[in-house]
């Protein structure tokens, strides 16, 4: 069974060569790419924050690819991702694959019971209300909600991570502790994992685990749910700077810029069957 526990923590471009090692066969294998957005390939940020360039390089390359499938998951509604990103080969899941459209226009979306985005719009609406000051803000997810607190001045911390936590729990999320953040989730059979298996069986088909060699990457906790569903299956990496970090992940990547050095790798299986 699955445990998380601490990783190799990937730092040269070297390291993320020897990760793929053996991995990827381009002549034959089908390729799925999953990979987070905001934390992962861009900066986390209030609003949309752009890729580093060569994380765009690759990512466009790799888009192009008819034998990669790849997917982008965000905590953001569908639409604002996809008119973010605007490359036409690519799949978006919003809201952590509640909506989901691909390459060809296909679209389909989840709808959550009335109930329970009612408790969540309040939950959000009292976290904004209440506690957002002094640099901390709140990070609605459709679904789950984080309450970041890293720039806040340690005067104020603890007396707003306390209320805060009281709004979550009173609303009857799920609290979850995370380095510089608390995070509400409903208490629901939801999440990343959830969206990431529709997505593949819809896409391929029920067998899809034993036919994809597939590669996923995100930083937060709500990717947990995909990196532990994809365990012994695929490749899964998790972005974070925290030296204590337990994962479900294979591998731990420390920075933003340096999953471009992941992304690199990948597309290099393709650059050298072009020169062989």
């Amino acid at each position: 069974m699955a445990e998380q526990k601490k990783a190799p923590l990937l730092k040269k471009e070297e390291d993320y060569v020897k990760a793929l090692e053996g991995f990827i066969n381009p002549e034959t294998d089908q390729v799925v790419l999953l990979l987070d957005y905001d934390g992962t390939l861009a900066p986390l940020t209030e609003e949309l924050s752009v890729m580093p360039k060569d994380t765009e390089i690759n990512i466009k390359k790799l888009a192009a690819n008819e034998k990669i499938f790849m997917v982008v998951f965000s905590g953001r509604e569908l639409s604002e991702i996809k008119n973010h990103l605007k490359f036409p080969n690519v799949t978006y899941a919003g809201n952590h694959g509640l909506e989901v459209e691909y390459p060809s226009g296909k679209k389909f979306k989840i709808e959550m019971p009335e109930e329970l985005l009612e408790k969540h719009n309040k939950l959000v609406s009292e976290l904004k209300e209440k506690v957002v000051c002094s640099g901390a803000w709140v990070e609605d997810k459709k679904i789950s909600v984080t309450y970041h607190y890293k720039g806040v001045t340690d005067k104020l911390k603890a007396k707003l991570i306390a209320e805060a936590k009281g709004l979550i729990q009173a609303h009857g999320f799920q609290l979850i502790e995370t380095p510089y953040a608390l995070e509400g989730k409903p208490r629901v059979n939801w999440d990343k994992g959830e969206g990431a298996k529709m997505i593949l069986e819809k896409q391929f088909d029920a067998d899809w685990a034993k036919n994809l060699k597939i590669v996923y990457v995100g930083d937060d906790t709500t990717d947990e749910d995909a990196i532990k569903v994809l365990h012994g299956i695929g490749k899964t990496f998790r972005v974070s700077e925290l030296p204590t970090l337990k994962t479900y992940a294979n591998y731990q990547i420390k920075t933003v810029e340096e999953v471009g050095y992941l992304l690199k790798a990948v597309q290099a299986y393709y650059e050298k069957k072009k020169k062989v």
